[in-house]
């Protein structure tokens, strides 16, 4: 008896304090899409992440041609950024599918939050809550989810995502070895997410790389 096909996504990362909590959102979030709009049975495998971030020291060739052996092992490949660094993931999901063209490489998908990633962190205030131990949630300021996304630019704004981040989990939660963003991903309600403006689009994207691949 023929078991699911595999789907196997990678993700490049803007830089690495971003990857737990993605590479978990990615693996739930296509679980959620294949089990609902899939034909076939697919099992998605846990997320590939490339050596190179987007930001940071080294080139930009460097991080391109990471990104690019990683796309050799994918079907999917996530290109993170942050807002201000947008055009940097465009490029690089751009770079990878002029390459990609009558090949095997993975089909890119740019995954850009408005303002930061911090902003889907805190879509959902219940999940905060139940995964972060002392959470300061009297410093969230938010009466719906999509308000983390509007135009709260400055830093010195007091709705500002990373700086509300920061209020109510402190500077010890959200780096790299911090497993309690992965909790998070895992505990966060998608259909908040699904609030948001940048989220529905990366939701749209990647349900046609997942056409273009013939997973849906």
């Amino acid at each position: 008896m023929k078991g699911p096909r595999p789907l196997q996504p990678g993700l490049v990362a803007e830089g690495v304090s971003d990857e737990p909590f993605l590479c978990a959102l990615i693996q739930r979030q296509l679980d959620e899409l294949l089990l609902a709009k899939s034909q076939q049975s697919v099992a998605v495998n846990p997320c590939d992440r490339s050596e190179r971030r987007i930001t940071g020291a080294g080139k930009a060739e460097a991080v391109i041609e990471a990104a690019w052996d990683l796309a050799q092992d994918c079907d999917l490949i996530f290109v993170h950024s942050d807002e201000k660094e947008h055009a940097k993931a465009e490029k690089l999901t751009a770079e990878l599918r002029a390459r990609a063209t009558g090949g095997k490489a993975a089909e890119p998908v740019c995954l850009v939050p408005v303002r930061m990633t911090e902003s889907w962190m805190l879509a959902d205030k219940a999940a905060i809550a139940r995964t972060i131990g002392g959470a300061d949630l009297g410093q969230y300021p938010y009466g719906t989810p999509s308000e983390v996304e509007k135009a709260h630019n400055s830093p010195d704004h007091p709705a500002y995502a990373k700086r509300v981040w920061q209020a109510i989990v402190g500077k010890g939660h959200g780096g790299a070895l911090d497993d309690s963003m992965e909790v998070l991903a895992l505990h966060i309600d998608l259909g908040l997410l699904a609030q948001l403006p940048s989220y529905q689009q990366w939701l749209a994207d990647t349900e046609e790389a997942l056409k273009a691949k013939g997973f849906l």
